[in-house]
């Protein structure tokens, strides 16, 4: 859970119906460490290049950058070109045989 009061509010419910202790299930920013980490194993120290790349790139340009970085990128691209478009989102479901 990261680092939002809403966050204090359900442990104290939960705790109240399981046998927890609060203060030790509490992970601060563990969102944010994540996806720092990610980060870092998938570009190193490129991350900040790469990020300045995008910062103004219309669609299609940042559609060439991350082709660029070679599979990752590639699998960027895939997510995005199906996760914009309800259409693609509903074949994409059906394609895995999972009903939502």
């Amino acid at each position: 859970m990261d680092n939002a009061t809403d966050n204090n509010t359900m442990l104290k419910e939960l705790a109240t119906q399981f046998d927890i202790n609060v203060g030790c299930l509490r992970l601060r920013y563990l969102g944010h460490i994540i996806n720092l980490v990610i980060k870092a194993l998938l570009f190193s120290k490129g991350v900040s290049k790469l990020e300045r790349k995008l910062a103004g790139a219309l669609y299609d340009d940042a559609f060439k950058i991350w082709n660029s970085i070679g599979l990752i990128g590639k699998l960027y691209n895939i997510y995005i070109y199906i996760n914009h478009n309800l259409i693609r989102i509903i074949i994409f479901r059906k394609c895995q045989k999972e009903d939502f």
